[in-house]
């Protein structure tokens, strides 16, 4: 599993992590039952501590994105429950305002930030119109 960090974002090594699984889970390319390298595989792959990896582990086990079987592995769960309408849009705006703030940060225009974020949906569903 392909991982791209960048050391540079202010963004936490685990958090990218965290955010990569999110992301391939979301799009499919990683299924229920879909087993994730090893806490060592990974951390080598990534040339980085095997504990930034076990942290971002324990974080997607806890949100029950994926369930760590003890000798066997890390494997992606079923889809969880969708959450209600209120507290999608609570923490979606969250997830945008953290984003917004980063764009800004880096210089990005409101056009480039909304290029960006249609190529991402096309990319996450086919299409840019979400």
């Amino acid at each position: 599993m392909h991982i791209h960090l960048n050391h540079h974002s202010g963004e936490p090594i685990y958090r990218q992590i965290i955010e990569a699984v999110k992301f391939r889970i979301a799009s499919g390319e990683l299924s229920e039952g879909t087993r994730l390298p090893s806490i060592r595989e990974l951390a080598g792959e990534l040339q980085i501590n095997m504990r930034t990896v076990a942290k971002a582990y324990q974080v997607l086990d806890r949100s029950g994105l994926v369930v760590m079987q003890q000798g066997r592995g890390v494997f992606v769960t079923s889809p969880q429950a969708v959450l209600p309408v209120r507290q999608r849009r609570a923490a979606l705006l969250e997830h945008a305002r953290r984003l917004l703030a980063e764009a800004t940060r880096m210089g990005a225009s409101s056009d480039e930030v909304i290029e960006i974020m249609k190529s991402a949906t096309e990319e996450m569903w086919g299409r840019a119109d979400g």
